[in-house]
Parts: C-alpha cells; sequence; structure tokens
C-alpha cells in the first residue's frame, strides 16, 4: 500500500510514499493541495489513486484527480473546488483503461446568492454565474475501458456543467446510487455518450436552470438501461404553485429541460422500475444482477413543458430493444412514476413523449405501464403518454394509471387506459 501524506500548510509534495508491492495504490489520507495523476503520483510512476475517507483534495482551479493511464481512481474523502470555472473533479483522458468509484464527495460550487434586487420579496438573477464545471468528465475520444460507480455525493452550481459528463465512450458500466445536485443553465445531471454496458440510475439526480437536464442518454447503450431513483428536472426557482403570481419576473419561469432523455439505441430495453420485495433467502428475487435491499423506485418529474422523458433524436433512428425481466419481451416498461407538471398558466405538461422530433423511433413488442405517467397543467395542454410522428411499437398494456388533466384552453388529451 503506498500512503500520499500533504499538509495545506506547506507546499503539496509527493515524497512521503512508502511502497508496499508493485500491485498496490497511492493512497491520500490527509489533506492536500496537490493535484494529482495516475500517470505520475507514485514518485513519477504511474498507479491506481484512492482518496480515503480521511482524505481531502481542495484546489482553486484546474482538475483534482487526472486518469491518464491504465489505472483507476477511487475517492471515499473529499473533492472540493470552488469559486472556479472550467474545473473538474476526476478528469478521464481518452483511450485509457481502469474503473472510477466515487463513494466520497465531489463540491464543485461557488459563493454567488441571488438577491432581490426589485424589493418584490422574490430572488432575482440567475441560478449561477460561473460555467464548465464537471463532476466526473471522460474527454471524447478512444473508449474508456471500465466501470463507473457513484455511490457519494455530486454538488455543481455552474452553467454548462455537469455530475457527470461522458463525451467519449464507455466500455463498461455507468451505475449511480448517491446524489447528484447540478444548479445552473445549460447542464445535465448525467449525460452520456456510447456505452457498452449497462446504465443503472438509482439515488437521485436533479437538474435546475433553464434547459438543464437531468439525465441525456445521447449515445447507443448496449445493454440495458434501468432506473430506479428519483430525476427532477426545472427551470423555475420554485416549483410550488404560488396563490400569487402577479409578482413573478421572467426569471422565475424559465424553462427546464427534461429529466430523462433517451437519443440512442438501447439494446436490453428501458424499465422504470420499483423495489422489489424482498427474500431473507434471496438477495435477488426479480434476477436483475443488483442487491434488492439496495434498489429504489423510479420517479422522474419535470417541472414544465419539456417532457418528464422523451425518447427519440431529431436526426437519427432509435430503436429500444427487449427488457429481459419482460416476459411479453417489451421495450418500454413504466412500474415506478413519470410525472410533468406546467405549474404555471399557460404552460403545457407532458409525461412521456416517444418521437416526434425528427428521427424515427421503434420501441420492440411494446410499452408497458403498471405504474403511473401522469401530466397536470394550468390553463393549458396536458398529455400524459405521446407517441409522435415516428413512433411505433406493439402494445400498450395499461394496467397502472395513465391521466392527464389541464384546464384546456386548447383541451387537453389522454393516452387510452
Amino acid at each position: 500500500m503506498r500512503h500520499l501524506l500533504a499538509c495545506t500548510a506547506i507546499a503539496p509534495v509527493l515524497a512521503a510514499l512508502t511502497v508496499a508491492d508493485a500491485a498496490a495504490e497511492t493512497t491520500i489520507s490527509t489533506s492536500t493541495t496537490a493535484a494529482v495523476k495516475t500517470s505520475t503520483v507514485a514518485s513519477g510512476a504511474a498507479d491506481d489513486i484512492t482518496v480515503s475517507s480521511a482524505g481531502s483534495i481542495t484546489l482553486t482551479s484546474g482538475t483534482a484527480v487526472t486518469i491518464d493511464s491504465d489505472n483507476s481512481a477511487s475517492n471515499a474523502g473529499t473533492i472540493t473546488i470552488n469559486d472556479a470555472d472550467d474545473v473538474t473533479g476526476i478528469l478521464v483522458k481518452a483511450g485509457t483503461t481502469g474503473d472510477i468509484d466515487m463513494s466520497g464527495t465531489i463540491s464543485l460550487t461557488e459563493d454567488y446568492t441571488g438577491e432581490d434586487e426589485d424589493d418584490d420579496d422574490d430572488v432575482d438573477g440567475p441560478f449561477a454565474e460561473g460555467s464548465g464545471k464537471n463532476g466526473i468528465w471522460v474527454e471524447s475520444g478512444a473508449a474508456h475501458v471500465g466501470n463507473i460507480d457513484m455511490s457519494g455525493a455530486i454538488s455543481i452550481e455552474g452553467n454548462e456543467s455537469a455530475g457527470i459528463r461522458l463525451d467519449g465512450p464507455l466500455t463498461g458500466n455507468l451505475s449511480t446510487s448517491g446524489s447528484i445536485a447540478v444548479v445552473g443553465d445549460n447542464s445535465y445531471g448525467i449525460v452520456a455518450n456510447a456505452i457498452t454496458g449497462d446504465v443503472t440510475i438509482q439515488g437521485s439526480v436533479s437538474a435546475k436552470g433553464q434547459d438543464s437536464v437531468g439525465v441525456a442518454l445521447l449515445g447507443d447503450v448496449d445493454g440495458a438501461v434501468k432506473i430506479q431513483g428519483t430525476i427532477v428536472s426545472t427551470g423555475y426557482r420554485t416549483t410550488s404553485r404560488p396563490t400569487d403570481t402577479d409578482d413573478l419576473d421572467e426569471d422565475d419561469l424559465l424553462q427546464g429541460g427534461s429529466a430523462v432523455v433517451i437519443a440512442g439505441n438501447v439494446s436490453g430495453g428501458v424499465i422504470f422500475d420499483v423495489a422489489p420485495t424482498t427474500d431473507d433467502d434471496d438477495d435477488d428475487v426479480d434476477d436483475d444482477g443488483l442487491t434488492d435491499s439496495d434498489e429504489g423506485t423510479a420517479t422522474v418529474i419535470t417541472y414544465g413543458s419539456a417532457a418528464a422523458v422523451q425518447v427519440g433524436s431529431a436526426d437519427a433512428d432509435t430503436v429500444i430493444g427487449s427488457v429481459a425481466t419482460s416476459s411479453a419481451g417489451y421495450g418500454l416498461i413504466v412500474n415506478g412514476a413519470i410525472a410533468g407538471y406546467g405549474i404555471y398558466d399557460g404552460v403545457d405538461a407532458n409525461a412521456l413523449v416517444i418521437g416526434g422530433l425528427g428521427g424515427n423511433v421503434s420501441i420492440a413488442n411494446g410499452i408497458q405501464v403498471d405504474g403511473s405517467v401522469v401530466a397536470i397543467s394550468y390553463d393549458s395542454n396536458a398529455t400524459a403518454l405521446r407517441l409522435g410522428s415516428g413512433a411505433s411499437t406493439g402494445t400498450i398494456e395499461v394496467s397502472g394509471g395513465v391521466a392527464a388533466s389541464g384546464a384546456a384552453l386548447e383541451g387537453h388529451r389522454r393516452a387510452p387506459s
């Protein structure tokens, strides 16, 4: 075991290393202000990096941990970069190999706080001032080989930012069971391109800001997409409808993006699942490869006019394969809850929207709703389930609830139930 000891009171050094064997790792177990790279962390040599629960990396700019060799990185401690633009917690260079295990915290925040500039008892100004912040970032280029497991907490305050950003392909699984919170315009909780393994989203993901998206899967997923967490997106400053809306400003009514966007092919289907009933004699009752006691329930919500779940792309066709656990071979299953809330007058509400963007969408065998798909608007349209232009599937089986409610100046639409 290699140990990296550092102190913020002196210039950070990497000299205090003890080497046990060549297959060991370099551990950061105290507070440091030194950025580290896997290629040089072991006195100039490559090594795996672990930030222990007692360790921390605090920077004023740049990147805390860089994977630029075939090594893994683990953070059970704290990575902090405050009040700086274009910063990254864990950066993964293209073409590398190694797992990323994030069970600690990454905090890329800022000291900015909005104020009530016009004295109307309502906060004014942008949600964030900074930009270009990424908790975990896989750069574009050749694929990174390895699994990404995020069970800790990522907090981002910045525009054009992301909790997890996979610009390059990932040969491995992406799984989250912690919390990701991103505040800022044009940002993402999670955004990913091609993934050869499974995508499993548990825990919570929130994106708050104009055009900001909770989870965006923009490339093909060769495995399955399983969502069992709470994913929320909005551009609103508050998601509770006030009794008096006369004093609301334009920056109170900004429209966010969708909670979930699936714009690539998914070979193993898409399921918004619930936690299974546990069994003392079987820790995986539903045979999905996940420990039942760790599983949660999908709750996907968008406050605003964007669809809570949008399936399809404007410039490519999308094919969704069958969910492995579906006896009927359905490609999209909703056992949890999907909801779109317009909140304010004149704002449409949309829950589950498939197609209608330009590219065709084909969903294997059908769509099953055992949970709920709901859209509620005020003084506008509400659509719970829409198959738009270019969308095709087999059976639409509803044993749960599909409902839309709107004051409907132009009428409201509801899928058959």
